[in-house]
């Protein structure tokens, strides 16, 4: 199992991080890969369906809601890889302090070569640029 955590502190206020972080609709607007999501609800033990684009084109997913703590955390993941994103926020310093933790538990036999052999630097790539994704929307730089 690889999991890549990353921690930021960004120029926002909670409310407005949570409104893009918290709501899988917004997530297309700011999350690298992320092109489309559907789902009726979005709460704790909620199904949707998220469309990735990736290396050799897209796919659909249908992802969980693990947790979901309004302004504080979420908890997704990948019904079909193991995949998963958890977000902790926090008000800091007139801004928000964001503690995210990607990774995998391995489903499948493909995703767990996957994850031994790229896990690591993949995670650690795709936090950098989801916090990059998430400060860009938010309006920083």
């Amino acid at each position: 199992m690889s999991a890549y955590r990353e921690q930021a502190h960004l120029d926002a206020p909670l409310e407005d991080v949570w409104e893009l972080v918290g709501s899988p609709r917004r997530h297309p607007e700011w999350w690298p890969r992320i092109v489309e999501v559907r789902g009726a609800r979005f709460e704790q033990g909620d199904e949707y369906a998220q469309v990735i684009k990736g290396p050799v084109g897209k796919s659909e997913s249908s992802f969980l809601i693990e947790r979901r703590d309004d302004l504080r955390e979420v908890r997704m993941s990948c019904q079909l890889t193991g995949m998963y994103a958890d977000w902790l926020l926090t008000s800091a310093q007139g801004g928000t302090f964001v503690e995210l933790e990607l990774g995998m538990l391995p489903r499948r036999v493909g995703d767990r070569l996957f994850d031994r052999a790229l896990g690591k630097p993949y995670f650690r790539r795709w936090a950098g640029d989801s916090i990059d994704g998430l400060r860009h929307a938010l309006g920083g730089n």
